[in-house]
């Protein structure tokens, strides 16, 4: 769970905007927004910070407040890391796009601090920028069969929880692949996972077994036809899933949401 949102920004417009999302999930648990912005150690860190004020009053009226802060340094996984350290209940909520004037806030940068961090990061794909950011509603629990791909619902139970989430556990067969099994066989796994959630946040938790060639477009669509507001997913499972950044499931569902996307990686792959 977490207090307060750090959205790293690099003065682009797609991270800048990221910044109302966060607003709006920051509001519904009292906290506040950090505005991040990573600076080299030659740039002029008080011309930035002027530039950071004007891009966030540029925004509007947002319902919590927005602190922006700028921090230089050569690294900017190092930084944004030593910044949620310095700041207990803190989660980073970033764009997964963008090229901006300080350092850039791309997919390599989400994979490298999913790879250095301990929690969660929630990630705003180039689709998802008007999302509502609702932190309720339906979440879409993608599973692949993998302990690494379940290793995110221990995430997924106490947001349930906390926000009267009702997850929903899918699971993507490729049909094509030469799969015979029955569908009583096909969706005993995920059927299994969902039951023995739904016992651990005294809910229902819906299941599904998905059809499909293409496992991210599956996802997507399926959360779409539900209006999912999260989706939550490890990015690391059976199907290969090693760098955000390498055209991974995770990088194509991140990529094609209109939602946002809650990744964790499994602590064994750090």
């Amino acid at each position: 769970m977490f207090s307060n949102l750090v959205v790293p920004v690099d003065f682009s417009t797609a991270s800048i905007s990221t910044l109302a999302a966060a607003a709006k999930m920051a509001a519904q648990v009292g906290g506040r927004v950090d505005a991040l912005a990573i600076v080299d150690e030659s740039a002029d860190v008080a011309a930035l910070s002027y530039d950071l004020v004007r891009a966030i009053e540029r925004l509007g009226p947002q319902p919590v407040q927005v602190r922006p802060l700028v921090h230089s340094g050569p690294n900017v996984v190092a930084a944004i890391n030593h910044h949620i350290e310095e700041n207990p209940g803190s989660m980073v909520l970033m764009s997964s796009h963008g090229h901006g004037r300080s350092a850039a806030v791309l997919g390599s940068t989400v994979d490298e601090l999913l790879r250095a961090m301990f929690g969660p990061v929630i990630v705003i794909g180039p689709h998802a920028s008007g999302c509502s950011g609702r932190l309720d509603g339906t979440y879409v629990v993608p599973l692949d069969g993998s302990p690494r791909a379940e290793g995110v619902i221990p995430i997924v139970a106490p947001w349930a929880i906390e926000f009267n989430g009702r997850p929903w556990m899918v699971e993507v067969i490729d049909d094509g692949a030469g799969n015979s099994e029955p569908v009583i066989v096909q969706s005993s796994y995920v059927s299994g996972r969902a039951d023995a959630l739904a016992q651990q946040i005294s809910r229902n938790v819906e299941f599904e077994v998905l059809h499909g060639r293409d496992v991210a477009s599956s996802i997507v669509d399926f959360a779409k036809s539900q209006d999912a507001t999260l989706i939550f997913m490890a990015t690391h499972g059976r199907t290969g899933v090693e760098r955000l950044a390498a055209g991974s499931v995770a990088a194509d569902v991140v990529r094609h949401a209109t939602i946002p996307v809650v990744l964790f990686r499994p602590p064994d792959l750090r």
